[in-house]
């Protein structure tokens, strides 16, 4: 038994790994030898030193790889990531996924990196299946799902849970505004509060909105957006022409997942329900849209999580950020 560096002429293997010993008993998606080149070796952070195989008998039996994204910073300032450890199903609990991830971690250490976390913000990603509905897919996986294999593996090896997010899922399908949301929406709409799309001739106040809510990533995603040829529309609250909460775009993806950049509502508009029925009103646009289902993630204290579980959202998955010291 050894362990390789990975090379290209390897990837229809290790598809056939990934897809008869991980995809049935995870919630991974499974790949095709083009996806499995798209997401890793065309990823312009992949590193092909931080991806490895383990052969044994001239047949690889497992595959690990990691990587790193330094964002301009000393490598010792950002982490490295473990993106995943396959092992072939008929060579469980013999101690080789441990390996690959020692190996692993050498790669990352090499490269200055002095702790591992592994959430979403490795630059490789991997796309995973709502458990019990067909092909309802999140793009990538928040953190590390708890109890799943890797998890254990991660956790026999000296890894720390650092934080949890939570998955959040509803079928769209079945989706039907309650009376309590549209009663709530009358009683705002006295007050001058409307829930509608936004219109750049009658709407004003994004960056004032993101300025109090203190979100550059929420206004580069919509500014994002509304620099597009046909941009995507914005559900919005407003109260006489100004912007005081948003959500959306509405966008089917190819999927059929409806597309959520955020929820929010200017502080002064807060504890009036609006953030509830803003969300509940997306919920219904993104159906008639064509939507067939809705996921998106959080940590497991985020408020946000009460307007997602009034909407009718349900948790699908909790997932462990994990942690490990390199020095």
């Amino acid at each position: 038994m050894e362990i390789k560096n990975f090379n290209q002429k390897m990837v229809n293997e290790v598809v056939k790994l990934w897809n008869e010993s991980v995809v049935p008993y995870s919630i991974f998606a499974e790949f095709t030898n083009e996806s499995f080149t798209e997401k890793f070796l065309n990823n312009p952070f992949y590193d092909n030193d931080g991806s490895c195989v383990v052969v044994e008998n001239n047949k690889i039996i497992a595959f690990g790889n990691a990587t790193y994204n330094n964002n301009g910073l000393e490598p010792e300032k950002t982490p490295g990531y473990i993106t995943c450890v396959a092992v072939d199903k008929d060579h469980w609990r013999q101690g080789i996924g441990s390996q690959v991830l020692l190996h692993l971690e050498a790669f990352l250490k090499s490269k200055g990196k002095t702790f591992i976390r592994t959430f979403f913000a490795n630059p490789i990603n991997l796309k995973w299946y709502v458990p019990g509905y067909y092909k309802h897919e999140h793009a990538g996986a928040p953190a590390v799902e708890i109890n799943s294999p890797f998890y254990f593996l991660l956790m026999a090896n000296g890894y720390n849970i650092n934080g949890q997010q939570d998955a959040y899922h509803i079928d769209l399908t079945k989706f039907k505004m309650p009376q309590k949301v549209l009663d709530k929406i009358a009683e705002n709409e006295k007050d001058g509060y409307t829930i509608t799309i936004y219109d750049a001739k009658k709407h004003y106040g994004f960056n004032e909105l993101f300025d109090a809510l203190g979100s550059e990533g929420w206004r580069q995603a919509i500014n994002n957006n509304l620099a597009k040829e046909k941009p995507l529309p914005i559900l919005i609250v407003q109260k006489d022409g100004e912007i005081l909460g948003f959500t959306g775009p509405i966008n089917n993806e190819p999927s059929g997942r409806a597309y959520l950049a955020g929820v929010a509502i200017h502080p002064k508009a807060q504890a009036r329900g609006l953030g509830k029925t803003m969300f509940c009103s997306l919920c219904q646009k993104s159906k008639e849209n064509g939507s067939t289902f809705m996921t998106l993630f959080t940590g497991s204290d985020n408020k946000a999580r009460n307007i997602y579980l009034y909407a009718g959202l349900r948790v699908a998955r909790s997932f462990a950020i994990m942690r490990k010291e390199l020095i």
